[in-house]
């Protein structure tokens, strides 16, 4: 009988100390809470498109310091996807569906748009004076970047650094597929 009770009571001592533990808020890693559907904590719309501000960014395991460095993003100018916040913390996506949490200073809202081919090596885009019309102004091969400044329609308008041109939006990683900017 004592041994009976003293088991109950074990098990009962090691229910509560592991929701005791568990439960803790300074034990358990806090995922950020999701802003309201279609809004950041910073008032922006999520999901959106802005580009890296500098040529070395960390892209984190989570929203701070504190967590690993995935992947280190090497290009300046690079068009990611915001997907979430979390405070000062930025959880984006970039072309290759890579996620992670940079943080805001990183970032710029600057549209910029990454030329995409079919993936074979070389393939050139065109882009035209006027949208879709006449001969080429210029060919951009896949992973040029250029920065958009106007999108109607199929057509976008983008700025190389010795170039412009139209170019059609399923060409770029940067812009929505309906999205107007002007």
């Amino acid at each position: 009988m004592i041994l009976r009770r003293f088991r109950l009571g074990l098990i009962l001592f090691a229910v509560l100390f592991t929701a005791l533990i568990v439960g803790n808020p300074a034990t358990a890693t806090a995922e950020p809470a999701a802003s309201q559907p279609g809004v950041g904590a910073s008032g922006l719309p999520l999901p959106r498109f802005v580009s890296l501000s500098s040529s070395r960014v960390n892209l984190r395991m989570g929203p701070g310091r504190q967590y690993p460095i995935a992947w280190i993003l090497l290009r300046r100018h690079l068009p990611v996807e915001v997907i979430g916040e979390f405070e000062h913390w930025r959880k984006i996506r970039e072309r290759s569906g890579e996620v992670g949490w940079v943080h805001k200073s990183m970032l710029s809202g600057k549209r910029m748009g990454l030329v995409i081919s079919n993936g074979n090596t070389g393939e050139m885009t065109p882009a035209y004076a006027q949208a879709g019309e006449g001969k080429p102004v210029l060919m951009a091969e896949g992973g040029a970047i250029g920065e958009i400044s106007k999108c109607r329609g199929e057509w976008c308008a983008i700025d190389f650094e010795k170039a412009r041109g139209w170019m059609h939006r399923e060409n770029l990683w940067g812009v929505y597929p309906t999205e107007e900017i002007e």
